[in-house]
């Protein structure tokens, strides 16, 4: 090798191109997985408390049973039905700007927020 210094450098450089090109592979797989459904399913409910506690208690208050101009919603699940939650996370409503959520979101904080009325 003392004849030739460039070889280590590249079986360096093949080594880790091997290697770029194998966890390459493996994110593929894993975002096939997720695409075909096949990932791990988080239940709604969890997914859905998650949600809330990112976008609502800022406004709606930590236990959710409102503050200030922003009605509770605590007790959502006894006003409204899951579609209509949904429908709100979605699209807002009165003040309430839309956009929050996406359509699965909606869903995930409607079975949230319908839990609590069940409690």
């Amino acid at each position: 090798m003392k004849n030739k210094p460039l070889i280590p450098f590249f079986l360096t450089a093949v080594a880790g191109l091997l290697l770029m090109l194998g966890l390459s592979l493996v994110g593929l797989n894993q975002q096939a997985d997720d695409e075909n459904g096949e990932g791990e399913e988080q239940d709604p409910v969890e997914y859905g408390e998650e949600l809330v506690n990112e976008n609502c208690i800022s406004c709606h208050g930590d236990n959710l049973e409102g503050q200030g101009d922003y009605p509770a919603i605590n007790d959502a699940g006894e006003n409204f039905s899951a579609e209509e939650i949904a429908d709100i996370a979605q699209n807002g409503i009165g003040d309430m700007p839309g956009g929050i959520a996406n359509a699965e979101e909606g869903e995930a904080i409607a079975e949230y927020l319908m839990s609590l009325s069940e409690e």
